[in-house]
């Protein structure tokens, strides 16, 4: 009988063979094919968890010039900007390709700060604060340390503008998690770091189905905080979300 292991690797390689398959097929009806960014994403993720890196990288790469292109245009027009840009950038630092990763990073700051500085808008404060927290993302992304000081404040007053729904909705998704890992990373509080990446881990294996797909597997942005926290000396327990390929 199989290990659980063994029937985890068995289902990714099905997955993955069947995304890498109607990319294929998709690309071979027609040079002009658009494969959504959503697929060059599961796919990027299915060849790193595989250990398959080059591949991963590649397609990784595919992925945030595709997703980039949904965030600055279906994202800005029906205010999901910030959940794409999201996956955008978290995609381009799994790339390794740090020109594009400048790229991405700089197109997504100019877009938030433009959408909270338009005056003809009056943007919903949940909004407003989801901006902030991609400005946040893309200097953490970037490594830009002084960005990340100076920008924190706003971030900090946008959420304590919330009426009483967006304070729920701000707690019961992701964004509070990140808020509180980044924040606590910047202030090299061990302790906090450790317990909200435990709080961050525990979300995300709340969102899965019984048997989880790739991309439930895999999430961009906690490999990197967690990553990060280790090289700081922070010592992490086990997390579900998988920070290495499985083997």
């Amino acid at each position: 009988m199989a290990t659980t292991t063994e029937e985890l690797t068995k289902r990714i390689s099905d997955e993955l063979d069947a995304t890498l398959k109607l990319i294929d097929d998709t690309q071979r009806r027609s040079v002009r094919a658009v494969i959504p960014g959503g697929v060059w994403l599961r796919a990027a993720r299915g060849c790193w968890v595989s250990g398959e890196l080059d591949w991963a990288s590649d397609l990784y790469r595919r992925a945030a010039n595709a997703m980039l292109v949904d965030a600055q245009q279906d994202g800005r027009r029906q205010g999901i900007y910030a959940p794409i840009a999201m996956h955008v950038l978290g995609a381009a630092w799994m790339s390794n390709d740090r020109e594009l990763l400048d790229q991405v990073g700089n197109t997504i700051d100019e877009s938030c700060k433009a959408l909270i500085q338009n005056v003809d808008l009056t943007p919903e404060p949940l909004f407003n604060a989801t901006l902030y927290l991609t400005r946040i993302r893309v200097a953490w992304f970037l490594g830009r340390g002084d960005v990340l000081q100076k920008s924190m404040p706003d971030l900090d007053r946008a959420v304590r503008t919330l009426d009483r729904w967006g304070q729920w909705y701000w707690e019961g998704e992701r964004d509070i998690h990140t808020h509180t890992v980044i924040k606590a990373l910047l202030e090299r509080k061990p302790d906090v770091v450790k317990a909200g990446l435990a709080k961050y881990d525990e979300y995300l294996a709340e969102q899965r189905g019984a048997s989880p797909t790739i991309s439930e597997l895999v999430d961009e942005e906690f490999i990197s905080l967690a990553s990060t926290a280790q090289d700081l000396g922070v010592l992490l327990p086990k997390f579900e979300t998988g920070l290495l390929p499985v083997r």
